[in-house]
């Protein structure tokens, strides 16, 4: 009962913030989502110490406590950023939001779309990474993202009917593999967010800052039974809500063999990816996730040995 009324409370709190955000101008929305970072930032400390617990192990004493404190402090801004933002895509996107899109390296996305066999995207969550996938299917790419599930199923469907109204196919954590298959073998740009630990999904320990850290690697093997094209994809968040989509080189796996070494090489080649990227725009990267929550030989099947 108790969780009933709270998740009731959350819903019509949202349904209210939704509303009010699409009906205020950009620049008071934009204003309002970092507000609301910031506030978090000071607020839950719990998530705070983690995301410095996480800083400490990725960069160790080669940047100062006060750099830390501002990496942290702009990542859950730019998360504020972000969800307000989001919010805003079905009423707003192209008048307000897509003016305010550079894409860098549309050329690689192109020439792998154009293979037909499909583009496996991997991406983080840094930035907007929600903006990533709906201009991509803005953009004239059939495209699909799959999206975990809320907790409250009116939340999700909100969520849902606003990555449709962009264009997009969603695609839930728990449907068949085979409907990526088919997605894929229909020339699709899918893009799979590998940068956090889940036991939901098969993973694998991949160096990530120096230190194993439990992976997905669904997005591997469905790429490399396909066929698939491997792009690394990040959408950038910066103040005055401008963004910078940047679209890199394809990255070839050496074979399309299926063996667990191979797997386990194309998605270390992946991470590394997505590690400099995280290090050159730290305060854009999700530092309060437990990333490495997990430890190698805890029971994961494809731990390396």
């Amino acid at each position: 009962m108790a969780n009933r009324f709270k998740n009731n409370i959350v819903y019509i709190g949202a349904r209210i913030l939704f509303r009010l955000v699409n009906m205020l101008p950009r620049r008071f929305t934009l204003w309002l989502g970092e507000t609301l970072g910031a506030g978090a930032y000071r607020i839950i400390k719990k998530e705070r110490l983690r995301a410095l617990g996480n800083l400490d192990i990725a960069f160790g004493d080669s940047i100062t406590a006060q750099r830390k404190q501002e990496i942290v402090r702009g990542c859950f801004v730019t998360f504020g950023r972000a969800t307000i933002e989001a919010m805003r895509f079905r009423r707003h996107y192209h008048k307000q939001i897509k003016p305010q899109i550079e894409v860098v390296g549309e050329e690689h996305l192109k020439r792998a779309y154009e293979r037909g066999k499909g583009v496996v995207v991997f991406t983080a969550h840094i930035g907007n990474f929600e903006l990533l996938a709906a201009h991509v299917a803005q953009m004239g790419y059939k495209a699909a993202a799959i999206g975990r599930e809320v907790y409250d199923k009116r939340l999700d469907k909100m969520l849902v009917e606003n990555r449709a109204a962009m264009g997009l196919v969603n695609i839930r954590t728990d449907d068949s593999p085979r409907t990526i298959m088919r997605l894929l073998k229909e020339g699709y740009v899918i893009g799979f967010l590998i940068d956090t630990d889940s036991w939901r999904v098969a993973g694998e320990y991949t160096p990530y800052f120096g230190r194993p850290a439990r992976t997905p690697i669904g997005p591997t093997q469905l790429g490399l039974i396909s066929g698939a094209a491997f792009l690394p994809m990040f959408c950038l968040s910066f103040p005055g809500g401008r963004y910078r989509i940047i679209c890199g080189e394809e990255l070839a796996p050496e074979s399309y063999d299926r063996s667990r070494e191979n797997v386990y090489r194309v998605t270390c080649k992946m991470t590394e990816v997505i590690e400099r990227t995280v290090r050159e725009y730290p305060e854009q990267w999700i530092w309060m996730h437990d990333r490495w929550r997990s430890r190698q030989g805890a029971g994961s099947m494809l731990s390396p040995e």
